[in-house]
Order: structure tokens, then C-alpha cells, then sequence
């Protein structure tokens, strides 16, 4: 039988997080990984997962664990930001033992293929899109040894000798709802993950993701690429069902949705919302959500049936960076529902995005001020970052600079020394000091003290987050 290893990469905390390391908890749980291994393993096959930077491994410690367990197949998805570091990882295995079937998923395969597999010879297949299907027949092709049939499947990208095939994901043959796998979570090490700080509310916290697929087409986010333009939400049942495994099995105190926007269907959360409320579960949780796909109804259900925290991406107080953006809202349904958020109890959270093509250094900083202004408790800021193949990259190439000498690690949200994007209209350092300044300025805005003062005076919140923050917040230079 077939022995099939999924691992993260070898990757250092501080190039996925930068120098928000000391507040970002550790690797969030592979929700996507996870269900694929159920799927795998409700098919016949024989699974192994493995967190080697949550385990702290040694390089040789890894390498011993590769040759003493004598696999057939290892698996790895990655993102651009760990693309680099992912084709070491591979270039070790097959230095181990170059018999290992080398298989790469995710977004950056996804968007990527033909470049991917031109940049490295050590990575065997890729599996676009999204993973259960074209896996599962990679995988029976190779179980059977009929390995002329891989060229036939949807959502895969080899090398055939000398010529790359390509395969684009049929995304009319995805998972239906009932397909939709529960994660494998025996296999994974729960009690050792520690959830980011700034959706966690209690230690331990676990992520969920209820949805698949993204309705929207905002430039700078190409995960439609990977689940789709359908939303596809699993059963209600069997979501409350998770969440009784994480609380009764794991411990959790909290849960995390993770998915791209948690309220697209209302009729969905309304359900929901009323069944977690029945079953007396009285976990808080936290979402994603979009200013347009929420009202006073709903935000008042969703309150009463233990959301504590909502992020919403308001990206810009400029009308002009949004519609750049290709965002579908206004400045002011930002503002409405941001404040309706906070009179209803929420403790919200917002991201902006300053110096987008097109801006000034005072388009900036009217963004800052307003995010200042409005004051929510939490706030995050980036600067542009135009992934590989989105609109938000073709538009940064058409109005600014694209560093040459960009190395995958750069692509990075959270550590800005060297940005990939540059505003010719406002210039790299001025860009890096705009940054700085909105965070500094922003954690010292009164009602932004208060409100989180609150929090923690009357206990609200786990006072562990607050020193995992401080620590953050305090290395920021």
C-alpha cells in the first residue's frame, strides 16, 4: 500500500510572519491539508501528517524522519510567500531518496504551474485547484501503475520529458456539498497549535472553514483560482458537529472561521446562527466578513449566538483606491456598518491597505486618519501587495514600480524592509515611514487605548493575547 506523507515546509516563523512573529501564534491549522487527508483516507489509503516546525525539528532530525519512515509519496502546499523555501524543502527529499513522488499544491501551483515546474526539477506533480478529486486520481493511477491515464485528469501539471502538461482545474466537477470532507483531525497535533492572537478571544481556539468558493473579484486576492466563483457552505449539522469535536475532544474555548467571506449567504447563517444557539454549545467565535453583506438583523443574531469579533477588509478611506481595487463598496458603507458593529457589542476589526496605485502620501494618510477616527479596537495595516497573475499586479505594472530583483520571501504582508511594490508617486522609504507611522499613531489614538483597556479591565478576553500583542507591538522599529 501506498505510504503518503502531507508536511508544511521547512520555513522559518519569521519570513512567513516578519516582525509581528512574537504575537502571530504558531501555524494556523491546515484546514484545506486536513480535509484532503480524510478524503484520501476514506478511499483506502494510508495517510501521516507532519508539522516540523510546530514539532522543532532539527534539519537532520527531518531528514532522519524522511529516510527512516520510507515514503512513497510527500506532499506539500504552499503559497507564493513560501514557494522558495517549499522547493529547498522538496530538494532535500529527493536528495534523501530521489524515488519519493514529489507532489506541490496550493495557490502559488494553482496560478503558477508552468513557471513552477520551469524553476525546478524536484517536484513531480502539481495539483491545481482544489485537491480532493485530481489527488485522489493521481493517486489511483499511481497505485495501479497506470501512469499513462495522469495526462487525462483535470487539475494536475507535470513534466513529460522535456514538454510541461498542463491541466486546468475543471471547476464544474467540484466537491457538492455532501462531498465536502470533516477534517482528519486525529492526525494532527491539536493541542499544539495557538491560534493568532487578533481573532482569538480564549486559549485554545481552533479554525474552522465553512465555505468554499468566493462570490467577489476584488484585484489584489486570486482565491477564487483555487475553490471557485460558487459558494458552497456544508450542512449546518455537520458544521455544529465539528465544533462539538473540537470542544469535546481538543479543549476549544473558541472557534475561528477562516473562510474568505463568512456572510455571503444569510439564509445559511441565519441557520446556523439559530441551531448554535440550540445546542447550548456557548463557544465565542470569530469571522470574515464584507460591509455590504451584512445588516442590523443578522449582525444582532449572529451577537446572540456568541460572535465576539468581526474583521471586515475596509481597505481605504479613498472612493478612488476602492473602486482600484474593483471592491463593490462605498466609503460610507464602511463607515455605517463599522460603527454599527462596535453599538452592537462586536469587537471589530479592520484592515487597510495605503499607497495603492494612484495615491498620494495625503490619499495615505486620509486613510490612517479615518481608520484613527473611526477608532475600531483592532486595526491592520499593509502595503499593496500585487500577487503573481491578480489584477492588483497588472495594475502595479501599469502604475508604479516592480522590483526586478523580487525573491518570492518578499511577497510577505507583514514585514515591509523591501516592498515589491512601489508608488512612484510617494517612493519606497516614504511608503515604508507611512506604514510605521499608521501603526504607532493608530495604537495611541485614545479611543483605540480605551476600548482595549476596557476589554481587559473587565476580562473580556484572555489576558494572554494582550501580552502575545505587546510583544508584537513592541518590536516593531
Amino acid at each position: 500500500m501506498l505510504k503518503i506523507l502531507f508536511q508544511e515546509p521547512l520555513i522559518s516563523r519569521r519570513i512567513i510572519y516578519g516582525r509581528f512573529e512574537a504575537g502571530a501564534g504558531n501555524n494556523t491549522f491546515p484546514y484545506g491539508i486536513a480535509s484532503i487527508m480524510q478524503y484520501i483516507l476514506d478511499r483506502g489509503y494510508n495517510v501521516k501528517y507532519l508539522e516540523p516546525n510546530i514539532e522543532r525539528m532539527t534539519l537532520n532530525e527531518y531528514k532522519n524522519y524522511i529516510l527512516n519512515e520510507n515514503f512513497d509519496i510527500i506532499c506539500i502546499g504552499s503559497t507564493t510567500l513560501e514557494i522558495g523555501k517549499t522547493i529547498k524543502n522538496f530538494e532535500i527529499i529527493k536528495k534523501i531518496n530521489p524515488n519519493i513522488i514529489t507532489v506541490l499544491g496550493g495557490i502559488h501551483a494553482t496560478i503558477m504551474p508552468k513557471e513552477t515546474l520551469k524553476e525546478t526539477f524536484f517536484i513531480d506533480y502539481l495539483i491545481l485547484g482544489e485537491g480532493e478529486k485530481p489527488f485522489t486520481s493521481l493517486l489511483d493511477c499511481i497505485k495501479t501503475n497506470n501512469l499513462k491515464e495522469i495526462k487525462n485528469i483535470k487539475g494536475i501539471a507535470f513534466r513529460n520529458k522535456n514538454k510541461i502538461i498542463v491541466n486546468p482545474p475543471d471547476y464544474k466537477n467540484m466537491l457538492c456539498i455532501k462531498e465536502l470532507p470533516t477534517p482528519a483531525y486525529s492526525l494532527f497535533p491539536m493541542k499544539k497549535y495557538v491560534s493568532q492572537i487578533t481573532f482569538t478571544k480564549r486559549f485554545p481556539s481552533y479554525s474552522i472553514v465553512a465555505s468554499r468558493g468566493c462570490v467577489f473579484n476584488c484585484a489584489f486576492c486570486n482565491a477564487t483560482d483555487i475553490f471557485g466563483k460558487k459558494v458552497r457552505y456544508k450542512e449546518v449539522d455537520r458544521v455544529i458537529g465539528e465544533i462539538l469535536t473540537l470542544k469535546k475532544e481538543y479543549g476549544a474555548k473558541g472557534i475561528l472561521f477562516l473562510d474568505s467571506t463568512f456572510t455571503v449567504n444569510k439564509e445559511w447563517i441565519k441557520e446556523f446562527c439559530e441551531k448554535y444557539i440550540e445546542s447550548k454549545i456557548n463557544l465565542p467565535w470569530s469571522c470574515g466578513s464584507r460591509v455590504d453583506t451584512v445588516n442590523k438583523n443578522i449582525l444582532k443574531l449572529m451577537k446572540k449566538a456568541g460572535c465576539w469579533e468581526i474583521m471586515y477588509g475596509v481597505e481605504s478611506a479613498n472612493q478612488k483606491s476602492l473602486d482600484i481595487l474593483n471592491k463593490g463598496t462605498t466609503v460610507k458603507q464602511n463607515t455605517e456598518t463599522l460603527k454599527l458593529s462596535m453599538k452592537l457589542g462586536f469587537y471589530t476589526y479592520a484592515s487597510y491597505i495605503i499607497c495603492l496605485p494612484g495615491e498620494t502620501k495625503y490619499d495615505a494618510l486620509n486613510t490612517i486618519k479615518y481608520a484613527k477616527k473611526i477608532g475600531t479596537p483592532a486595526a491592520i495595516f499593509y502595503l499593496p501587495i500585487p500577487f503573481p497573475k491578480t489584477e492588483l499586479w497588472n495594475i502595479c505594472k501599469e502604475n508604479g514600480i516592480l522590483r526586478e530583483d523580487t525573491e518570492w520571501e518578499d511577497f510577505n504582508s507583514w514585514d515591509w524592509k523591501n516592498p515589491v511594490y512601489i508608488n512612484p508617486l510617494i517612493g519606497k522609504e516614504k511608503m515604508k515611514k507611512l506604514l510605521d507611522y499608521a501603526y504607532y499613531s493608530y495604537y495611541l489614538t485614545p479611543k483605540v487605548i480605551y476600548r482595549n483597556l476596557k476589554e481587559i479591565v473587565l476580562l473580556k478576553q484572555d489576558i494572554k493575547k494582550y501580552i502575545y500583542g505587546i510583544k508584537a507591538i513592541s518590536s516593531i522599529k
